[in-house]
């Protein structure tokens, strides 16, 4: 999905298209870019929740 829009990107931009239509472009990487990541987040922490550190997780293994 990311290279489809990064596609459409690359061709908004050959074709010059304005300021907006590049907009429209970016918030749509940007969006499906930050559900991305907080899936990975919520996957990782997850994970995190089950170890048993002597410590508390911050501390062990820096800031989340």
């Amino acid at each position: 999905m990311i290279d489809e829009l990064l596609t459409a990107l690359s061709g908004a931009l050959d074709d010059d298209a304005d300021a907006a239509a590049l907009a429209r472009h970016l918030d749509g990487i940007g969006a499906i870019m930050e559900n991305h990541f907080a899936y990975e987040e919520r996957q990782l922490l997850a994970i995190l929740d089950t170890l048993a550190l002597d410590e508390d997780a911050g501390s062990v293994l820096g800031p989340l």
